[in-house]
């Protein structure tokens, strides 16, 4: 090894150790993951409700649940009491929805606090759920608060983070009933313009209990101000006197980890630690066996065919005129991406949902209407033409190209 080799060493090992004391010294940001987890503490996580839960109930009132609700009900089907579900979003199958209905008709509860609740119980429950948006304004804070006279408090409580703000669009009047309203913040700490956000429903001779902010029971909105006393009150309708069975399963964030390196990564001195190993066992392989090895023949990488798949597949299908068929999948890709790009749900094509179609795209709500007409004239053909299926491209490119 000459001397220059060893001086590149030795600087390149001083540069690093450069960053590491840096980052070191970087004070850590915080993390908003979503996670609902019981064993985090961070923002999103529900370590404290958790705790307060747990601490405030004997041990055969309160039990976690690490596995899927339709395996834990099947095993345990004389159990009675309150089943809780806290995440981002809750999607059960057809058969884990069917059994944890029967199991709540028999006189249990169920409670979920999501932002997307499966549909297929919103359609049981004959419930649908909009998002809350401000054309004229970027905030998305939200106000919430209760309906109960006794629970209710004069000033709605605020979250003051922009967060996505579902509610409650239409419910069932004969069979729900109200227990919590929202509102986007506008500057001042009242509610004018309630829309829904927590109900209850009577099923059998039990009750589901269904709410879209569940930012509520993280540990920044309990830890904030007198805001426990909101997630207080929407815990107040579940019977206290019931076991309560803590969902872990539906979680956005691991309650375990099966890494063998999760303790080391997590402390940020011995992560960083490691990584400076790593990038030292790194340089001394470039460096020491810089002469030792041997020349690697060059394979050339595979191609990707799956776009000259694809074209080959679209070109059979254009060749034998089946210029329906390609409509309909063209159809369904630009309602994706409204979904993934645009954050608009589509499941119901409503005057509000073709007015937020056309503000995030930054097209005509005339422009908009044109083209979901245009949607609706094609799908109701038995067959259509070349030109009009080009005119659909063109009018969808033009979509996109203003968005």
């Amino acid at each position: 090894m000459t001397g220059k080799t060893k001086i590149l060493i030795i600087f390149l090992i001083g540069i690093i150790g450069l960053f590491v004391y840096l980052e070191a010294n970087e004070p850590t940001p915080i993390n908003w993951f979503p996670s609902y987890a019981k064993t985090d503490k961070i923002p999103l996580g529900t370590y404290v409700l958790h705790d307060l839960i747990k601490s405030s109930s004997s041990l055969s009132d309160f039990k976690d649940i690490n596995q899927p609700p339709y395996e834990y009900i099947s095993e345990n089907d004389s159990i009675q009491g309150t089943y809780i579900f806290v995440n981002g979003s809750v999607n059960f199958g057809n058969e884990e929805l069917d059994k944890l209905l029967s199991w709540v008709e028999k006189g249990n509860t169920l409670f979920i606090s999501a932002k997307n609740i499966e549909n297929k119980l919103l359609d049981t429950l004959k419930v649908t759920v909009d998002n809350l948006v401000l054309i004229q304004e970027t905030s998305t804070k939200p106000l919430v608060n209760l309906t109960n006279a006794n629970l209710k408090q004069e000033v709605p409580f605020l979250y003051d983070r922009d967060i996505y703000n579902p509610y409650f669009d239409k419910i069932d009047t004969l069979k729900t009933q109200v227990l919590g309203i929202t509102q986007l913040y506008r500057d001042t700490l009242q509610i004018n313009n309630p829309k829904v956000n927590y109900i209850q429903n009577s099923f059998g001779k039990g009750k589901i209990l269904l709410h879209t902010f569940p930012e509520a029971f993280g540990n920044y909105f309990l830890l904030t101000d007198t805001n426990y006393t909101y997630t207080q009150n929407v815990l107040a309708y579940i019977n206290p006197a019931r076991r309560i069975l803590w969902d872990n399963y539906y979680k956005s964030g691991k309650t375990f980890y099966s890494s063998p390196l999760f303790l080391l990564l997590s402390n940020r001195y011995l992560k960083w630690a490691y990584y400076f190993i790593l990038i030292g066992v790194v340089l001394f392989v470039i460096f020491e066996g810089k002469r030792k090895q041997r020349s690697i023949p060059i394979i050339n990488p595979l191609k990707n065919q799956s776009i000259a798949f694809t074209r080959t597949i679209s070109g059979m299908y254009f060749e034998k005129q089946k210029h329906k068929e390609i409509a309909t999948k063209q159809n369904l890709l630009f309602l994706e991406y409204v979904r993934n790009v645009l954050r608009i749900p589509t499941n119901k094509l409503t005057e509000k949902t073709i007015q937020d179609i056309a503000t995030r795209s930054n097209n005509t709500i005339e422009d908009t209407k044109a083209l979901f007409r245009y949607f609706d004239e094609i799908s109701k053909k038995q067959t259509i033409e070349k030109a009009e299926l080009m005119r659909m491209y063109e009018l969808i490119n033009a979509f996109k190209n203003r968005s």
